[in-house]
C-alpha cells in the first residue's frame, strides 16, 4: 500500500494558530494561579494580526509593507528572522489593565480570566476538529482517487 502525504497551505497557519492559542491558555491560567499575588497585572498575548500577516502571505502571496534591511557585507549583523515574511513573528505580549486594582495592587478579575479560559478553550477545540475533519476529507479524496 502506498501513502500519500498531501498538505495544505492552510495547515502551517492553523498550527501556529493552535500554537498561540496553548500559549494563551497557559497565560490565562497563570493569571488565575495568581489572583492572590500582591501587584500581579494579568498577561495576554495578541497574536490575530500576526495570523492575519500570515495569512495573506501564504494563500494571497502578499509580502507585508516592512522595507528589507539590506546587507553589503556578510560580516554585518542581520536582524533576527521573526522580521522576514516567511517566518512567524512571536505575538504581543501585553498586560490586561482596565480592571480596578485591589488594595494590594493585583488587577486579576477572576470572572474575566475564567471567561476567556472559556473562549480560547472553544477555539482551540474548533481548530483541532476543523484539522482533523480536513485531514479526513484529503484521506477521503485520495482513498477513492486509487479506486479510479
Amino acid at each position: 500500500m502506498i501513502s500519500f502525504a498531501v498538505e495544505s497551505k492552510v495547515y502551517p497557519l492553523a498550527y501556529k494558530a493552535l500554537d498561540y492559542r496553548s500559549l494563551r491558555q497557559d497565560l490565562i491560567a497563570g493569571n488565575i494561579a495568581n489572583q492572590n499575588t500582591p501587584f500581579y497585572r494579568p498577561r495576554d498575548i495578541e497574536f490575530t494580526q500576526t495570523l492575519a500577516q500570515q495569512q495573506a502571505a501564504i494563500l494571497e502571496n502578499k509580502k507585508p509593507l516592512e522595507l528589507p534591511i539590506a546587507r553589503t557585507s556578510t560580516a554585518h549583523f542581520g536582524l533576527d528572522d521573526s522580521r522576514t515574511y516567511r517566518s512567524w513573528r512571536k505575538p504581543d505580549m501585553f498586560f490586561r489593565d482596565g480592571h480596578l486594582a485591589r488594595n494590594d495592587g493585583n488587577s486579576v478579575d477572576l470572572d474575566i480570566e475564567t471567561t476567556e479560559l472559556g473562549k480560547n478553550s472553544v477555539v482551540y477545540q474548533g481548530l483541532t476538529t476543523a484539522l482533523k475533519k480536513h485531514k479526513g476529507i484529503l484521506n477521503y479524496a485520495i482513498e477513492a482517487g486509487k479506486n479510479i
